[in-house]
């Protein structure tokens, strides 16, 4: 969760606690933009190859967790 509130933070949104159950619009500061951020850097940290039609449907920090633990090498 430190790459997301770190994503967050760099959009300006400083101080944002970001939980398992946090998403699209929870923080507010976590927009379609943030989203995006937030997606790039956790696949490419990871070595995640995420296609776009899969990546939609990540709502919530709990769904992105739960692709990496599935996904991962």
């Amino acid at each position: 969760m430190g790459v997301i509130a770190g994503v967050l933070a760099s959009r300006g949104a400083v101080g944002i606690e970001v939980s398992i159950d946090s998403g699209m619009g929870n923080p507010s500061a976590w927009d379609s933009l943030a989203f995006v951020e937030i997606f790039t850097t956790v696949s490419e940290r990871l070595g995640l190859d995420v296609s776009d039609d899969d990546a939609i449907h990540f709502m919530t920090v709990r769904e992105i967790v739960d692709f990496i633990a599935t996904n991962r090498n």
